[in-house]
Formats: structure tokens, C-alpha cells, sequence
């Protein structure tokens, strides 16, 4: 009762259409979630996502949970969980994916760190918060210590796929030797080369992990 009543005093809108939430929503009323552009990546192996990283052979699976699509909701969403302070979207977006998720043989969740200044500027990582919201439902936990960013890159979006790879060669630190015979969820809020995500890879597979899989919130179509 006293939800209800300090929703009618301050109303909590929908991200995407901006409609009054009632008690039982959270974040998007039940019209815009259902309306989410699902990738349903997890259902094919072969995806577009997992060919990025076919490459590598320690890599089992990678997928997206929604596409991202210039002024949609996608872009609504991550642009305030990244821009906008609200990374508790991180552990609910988090949540919602993870229930795709529930095959997999994970043994630990990384997620894809951020530069310390980057990260102080913004007060935390996004896809740290994506990840937690997975522990749950996955029976794992996070371990956000595991590799840690050097460089703090410039954005990468007017960069030809060549030079994002180059610019990022040695961008991560060494991975912890905790990581070894592990199966490993790597988790990033979008993935557009796979050029970031790839590298870290590189750095789990250097210790000998057992096997990588790749979960993202968005990818492009």
C-alpha cells in the first residue's frame, strides 16, 4: 500500500514512451518490454554474433539479447544506464537476459572492464551491473578483478574495423591465474566489431581457460 501510494505522489515513467508505471513495472510498462526487439541469439549457435569470434576456438557461444537500432528503444535504454545514472537498469536488463541463459556451463562471470578514470568519471561500470543482475539466475558470481583496463581508448565508433583492433592490441592487463580451467562469461552492455570483447579473450585464453561464452545486451542488425 505504501508503494502504491508514493507512486501516485512521485510517478515512476517508462524509459521509451514515457507512460506512468503501475506497481507490478519496472523500468518500461509491459507494452514497450514486450515489444523489445529480441535477437533470439541464444536459440542459434551459428549467429551473427558468434561468427565474429569464430576465430577462436575456446569461444562456445555468443549472443545479444536485443538489437540496437539508431533512436530505439535499445538506445533509450543504454543511454541511460550509461549516461543517465541509472545502473540498477544494469541489474534488471541483467536479469531479464540471464533467463536466456540458464544452459550454460559457467563457472564465473567477467565482466568487460572499464579505464579507473573512466569508471570514476561515470561512478561505475555498466556492464558490472548487467553482470550482477545475472548472478541470480545463473548460480555464479562476478568477479570484477580479473582483468583489468590499461588503456583508457577514445570512442571507436568513426574507426574502420582495422584500426579499432590496432588501437586496442594491448589494452588489457594480463588475467588473473584464478581464471585457469574455467568456464568464463564475458559480459558487455553492446558489441559492435567485437574488437574489445575480442581482445579479452585473448587475455582469458592466455591462462588457459576451459571455454568462453559472450553475452551482450545489444548488437546490431
Amino acid at each position: 500500500m505504501f508503494k502504491d501510494f508514493f507512486s501516485l505522489i512521485f510517478p515512476q515513467n517508462c524509459l521509451n514512451c514515457h507512460r506512468a508505471l503501475i506497481s507490478s513495472e519496472k523500468f518500461l510498462c509491459t507494452s514497450c518490454k514486450i515489444d523489445l526487439p529480441l535477437t533470439k541469439d541464444d536459440e542459434i549457435k551459428d549467429n551473427e554474433l558468434f561468427r565474429k569470434f569464430a576465430f577462436e576456438p575456446k569461444v562456445k557461444s555468443a549472443g545479444a539479447f536485443i538489437y540496437f537500432h539508431q533512436g530505439g528503444i535499445t538506445q533509450k535504454l543504454l543511454h541511460h544506464l550509461k549516461y543517465q545514472g541509472k545502473k540498477e537498469l544494469g541489474l534488471e536488463i541483467g536479469g531479464w537476459y540471464s533467463k536466456f541463459l540458464k544452459d550454460l556451463d559457467i563457472d564465473v562471470i567477467v565482466p568487460v572492464p572499464l579505464h579507473s578514470a573512466k569508471k570514476k568519471k561515470r561512478g561505475y561500470n555498466q556492464s558490472e551491473y548487467i553482470a550482477k543482475g545475472m548472478e541470480e539466475n545463473l548460480s555464479t558470481e562476478v568477479k570484477d578483478d580479473i582483468v583489468k583496463r590499461l588503456v583508457a581508448t577514445k570512442t571507436q565508433t568513426k574507426k574502420s574495423k582495422l584500426q579499432r583492433w590496432t588501437d586496442l592490441e594491448n589494452v588489457y592487463s594480463k588475467a588473473a591465474e584464478s581464471i585457469s580451467g574455467k568456464n568464463v562469461l564475458v559480459v558487455d552492455d553492446v558489441i559492435t566489431t567485437g574488437a574489445t570483447v575480442g581482445m579479452l579473450c585473448d587475455r582469458l585464453v592466455e591462462q588457459n581457460v576451459k571455454a568462453i561464452h559472450i553475452a551482450a545486451i545489444a548488437r546490431g542488425k
